[in-house]
């Protein structure tokens, strides 16, 4: 658990100016069809290189580190249990995993607990880390957002109004769940 807590937030750290200029990228016409190093330039440019590399990154743990914490610990909960369930005496004489034995090989027995661990660990990090991305978003994305973006470095660093739905917040699951799902089995 705090394995994945600390690799979630070592990851943000790096990836506080590339989210940065990635949602730049894609909300502001000023950055549109500007590539990764120029866009880090053009931030530098405007907000100077600490705020570059800081501006976020309340928001990028409330992102990541569920992200992060879901995918793994997910992953190793959901393999146990599917290990659990093979290897538990089903007769007096074998196991599931034995009789499967005797029809498929055990490299397939492993490579299907893991696309199915995997599978169900891409849906648990999307829907953990969901919340995060929205705010995350709505702090990267510049000038016309609906989001009080805090300078405070105590405070998450945006402050979404009271107004918005849950509908609202969640609608880009949908398009997560693929976008992880592809990483989980490098699609």
């Amino acid at each position: 658990l705090i394995a994945s807590i600390m690799a979630g937030a070592a990851a943000s750290l790096v990836l506080v100016p590339m989210e940065s200029v990635r949602i730049r990228m894609v909300t502001d016409p000023e950055f549109e069809g500007v590539s990764l190093a120029g866009g880090l330039g053009k931030l530098v440019e405007e907000a100077g290189l600490a705020r570059t590399l800081t501006v976020g990154l309340g928001a990028m743990f409330a992102k990541q580190i569920p992200y992060t914490f879901g995918k793994q610990v997910s992953f190793d909960v959901v393999a146990k249990a599917l290990y659990r369930i093979l290897n538990a005496p089903r007769s007096a004489t074998a196991t599931l995993a034995e009789s499967l034995s005797k029809s498929v090989s055990p490299e397939f027995v492993k490579w299907a607990v893991s696309v199915l661990s995997a599978m169900i660990a891409s849906v648990m990090a999307c829907l953990l880390s969901q919340p995060g991305d929205v705010i995350l978003t709505e702090t990267y994305k510049g000038g016309d957002s609906d989001c009080e973006v805090e300078i405070d470095p105590k405070k998450i660093g945006c402050v979404l109004p009271a107004e918005r739905s849950l509908g609202e917040v969640s609608r880009s699951i949908y398009a997560r769940s693929g976008d992880r799902g592809g990483i989980a089995f490098d699609i």
